[in-house]
């Protein structure tokens, strides 16, 4: 791992400003390595972006300026893959016509995927409540035609990872992903049901013969397991019946449960896995239970060394462009009816 690298990115954010040329200064001195010649110098490390929640109000076709400042960030950075966790547009509303969500989709590639992917930065996504919510009513898709639009989106861009996909049938809102010393289980938790038959295929999906021992094993669904934030601590804003699926995640060796909804940093630990809340990249802050502090729209950086398995987590707070502290999180989340989760170290092992 470019640990040397990592401090003096941490040095430099610490102390930059939010615009203009400070932060332009700050991203060209990172030292990042273009994607293909840190695989080809160093491919016993990965460097990952985890995002979430972009979107504006219903029907915005265009994103805020942390949104912008991520982008930018990300692609200095250079990981050699962004994962996001949903919510990459502004749905979930019936009146929104067919036009209005292909634009918001053609807002988001111009913003997000088409700047990311000619930096050479693949993006995996995970469908979101508001990009194609699986919420049903009488056994139809309440939101269809976004799911409609959805797939057509990201089937226009499956392209971009083909090689890497170990099972992707029902890609974008489930499917298996698989690069050297990665393994990433994307699925459709766009809405509290994760039903039987998904948990089956989860529990086939972990259990690949594709997935090699030593891979970093990630499950990334909008939804999380448990409550973290005020105002989502009720039902149909976490995965429903969450101790049966926590159970099969332990049981699969799962590293690390990623998701985001709930627009509030939080690293955790939860029912035996160790999960990861992601703050909001875009609008929509919300407070951790238990705290008095709104959180701000920020991304997380994961850094990982197969030869020492350490691996690094690294959130910017993207108005102050500088690193927080998860010292300033409540050491628990404790609300009636979800599971508890104690905050956990950003440094950590696998096993």
């Amino acid at each position: 791992m470019r640990q040397t690298g990592r401090r003096a990115f941490l040095r430099l954010i610490a102390g930059a400003a939010v615009s203009g040329s400070v932060l332009d200064d700050l991203l060209r001195k990172t030292g990042s390595h273009p994607v293909g010649q840190a695989s080809a110098q160093n491919v016993d490390s990965l460097k990952l972006g985890l995002i979430s929640d972009l979107n504006g109000s219903y029907g915005s076709t265009t994103y805020g300026s942390s949104v912008q400042r991520g982008v930018k960030l990300l692609m200095q950075q250079q990981p050699d893959l962004v994962l996001c966790a949903g919510d990459m547009v502004a749905g979930q509303k019936r009146a929104l016509t067919n036009s209005q969500l292909k634009a918001m989709w053609a807002g988001f590639e111009q913003s997000v995927q088409a700047p990311l992917q000619k930096a050479g930065i693949p993006i995996l996504p995970a469908i979101g409540n508001h990009d194609g919510s699986s919420q049903q009513h009488q056994g139809r898709w309440i939101y269809g035609r976004e799911r409609q639009q959805a797939d057509l989106f990201w089937g226009k861009h499956r392209v971009n990872l083909q090689s890497r996909f170990i099972e992707n049938e029902r890609f974008p809102f489930q499917y298996v992903w698989r690069r050297p010393g990665l393994f990433v289980v994307v699925i459709d938790a766009s809405s509290a049901n994760v039903d039987s038959s998904q948990r089956q295929w989860i529990e086939s999906a972990l259990t690949s013969p594709h997935r090699q021992p030593d891979d970093l094993c990630l499950v990334m669904g909008h939804l999380p397991l448990t409550a973290f934030s005020e105002g989502r601590a009720r039902a149909g804003e976490c995965i429903a019946n969450p101790r049966e699926l926590a159970l099969l995640l332990r049981s699969g060796g799962v590293d690390l449960v990623i998701s985001g909804h709930h627009h509030a940093w939080y690293p955790s630990e939860s029912m035996g896995l160790r999960l990861l809340s992601l703050g909001a990249m875009g609008s929509g802050p919300r407070r951790i239970i238990g705290s008095g502090v709104i959180a701000p729209p920020s991304l997380t950086l994961l850094e990982w060394s197969r030869a020492s398995e350490l691996i690094n987590e690294t959130t910017i707070d993207l108005t102050t462009m500088q690193p927080m502290s998860s010292d300033r999180l409540p050491a628990q989340v404790n609300v009636a009816g979800f599971a508890e989760a104690r905050r956990r170290s950003l440094q950590w092992q696998r096993g």
